[in-house]
């Protein structure tokens, strides 16, 4: 009777040991699948449009759109097509020097998103523009939400352009929190600006204030605005995206 006994234990352990050898495996690799391909596989479009205007003469809008694929769970590729028009001067993210005419470029950039853990990407894109500019740029975007699984989460971003065509670069940075959320809209609120350096300017130039968005998630749409002070004097600048998915099987 007891050896009956021992016989079962031991049997029922052995169970247990085969049972959670593969989820040990898996938590001692949890990039084990970096390379395989992704299930299901996701498609989006994403639609944009900004305006940007400082005080001290520098106007300027663009807008385009940007394509994603899914190639692995943690690798997407990207592809972007944007217009720009400098009404007035000279701001963080053009490639002309100051001219009095209006000027008009076109920018393709192509790269890949890597989205190493929940809540974090970062976009290396590169490529170049067409019409009043025609030289190289690269670029990266970073944004990455923490405590997620709280009341209000925080999310980081920033951008980074070097711009070959006047050797200027640029970047924004953003930190946000939601303030409250909803089925129907989340609002953030938080503070950012731009920074930017080289070329023909002649130290950092910046320039900083408040942000204010809302994400409509029905209608999967972000509208932001900012306003702040910085080396353009007074500035604003108000950013609008809708956003489209669909996964593959």
């Amino acid at each position: 009777m007891m050896r009956r006994a021992l016989m079962t234990m031991r049997r029922a352990i052995l169970i247990a040991i085969l049972t959670l050898m593969p989820a040990a495996a898996a938590r001692s690799a949890p990039y084990s699948d970096f390379f395989s391909e992704a299930n299901p596989q996701h498609f989006s479009l994403t639609m944009f449009a900004s305006t940007f205007a400082g005080q001290y003469k520098y106007v300027a809008s663009h807008e385009g759109f940007e394509l994603e694929q899914t190639l692995t769970p943690y690798i997407g590729l990207v592809g972007r097509v944007s217009g720009y028009q400098i009404y007035e001067g000279d701001g963080w993210d053009t490639p002309l020097r100051g001219e009095s005419r209006p000027r008009n470029f076109g920018v393709l950039l192509a790269g890949l998103d890597f989205q190493p853990i929940q809540g974090t990407s970062l976009k290396v894109l590169s490529g170049g523009d067409v019409g009043d500019s025609d030289r190289a740029r690269i670029e990266g975007d970073f944004s990455s939400w923490l405590w997620l699984h709280s009341r209000h989460p925080f999310n980081f971003a920033f951008t980074g352009d070097h711009f070959y065509n006047n050797d200027l670069s640029g970047g924004t940075v953003d930190v946000r929190t939601i303030l409250t959320s909803s089925r129907d809209a989340t609002w953030l609120i938080g503070g950012g600006g731009q920074l930017w350096d080289g070329g023909n300017t002649p130290h950092l130039m910046k320039e900083f204030g408040p942000d204010l968005g809302i994400v409509l998630r029905r209608l999967k749409t972000n509208l932001d605005v900012q306003a702040g002070y910085g080396n353009q004097g007074v500035y604003g600048t108000v950013a609008i995206s809708h956003h489209f998915g669909w996964d593959e099987e």
